[in-house]
């Protein structure tokens, strides 16, 4: 997947609440010039009007924003969290976090339907929630 470079993938143990989630997430493609820093602010606010859209499936966000709310290139980051990260509803939590920065309304449109498909796969899912280390996880989407 030729959106999605290796220094982007990250194992970390938890986070504060979902909001440090989704900072942490998106801070890969912040540190990479991939997205200006309120970015991954618009998300938090996108969450907060709309509720935990962001989760797409049991264990698996998907953090987001339009390309105009910082976008500057196409770019993927996958983070992994040992514990799930619990939203603002009972029935929405998340270890899997895969932050999507794109700049136009189809170049990353491949890369989604790879990872659709990876996802849609639940004992390949319980494998990447289980993934020993970053490179591992980098192996699965890659």
């Amino acid at each position: 997947m030729d959106l999605l470079d290796r220094k982007n993938v990250k194992i970390l143990e938890r986070a504060a609440d979902w909001k440090d989630a989704v900072r942490k997430s998106v801070m890969p493609l912040e540190e990479g010039g991939y997205v200006k820093p309120e970015y991954k602010e618009a998300i938090i606010s996108g969450i907060e009007k709309l509720g935990p859209y962001i989760v797409i499936a049991p264990s698996i966000a998907l953090p987001h924003a339009r390309a105009e709310q910082g976008v500057l290139k196409s770019q993927i980051a996958i983070t992994l969290f040992r514990n799930e990260v619990q939203f603002n509803r009972e029935d929405s939590t998340a270890q899997l976090f895969v932050a999507l920065a794109a700049a136009d309304s189809d170049s990353h449109l491949k890369a989604l339907m790879s990872i659709s498909e990876l996802l849609q796969d639940n004992k390949m899912v319980e494998q990447i929630l289980n993934s020993k280390d970053t490179e591992t996880l980098y192996n699965y989407f890659n």
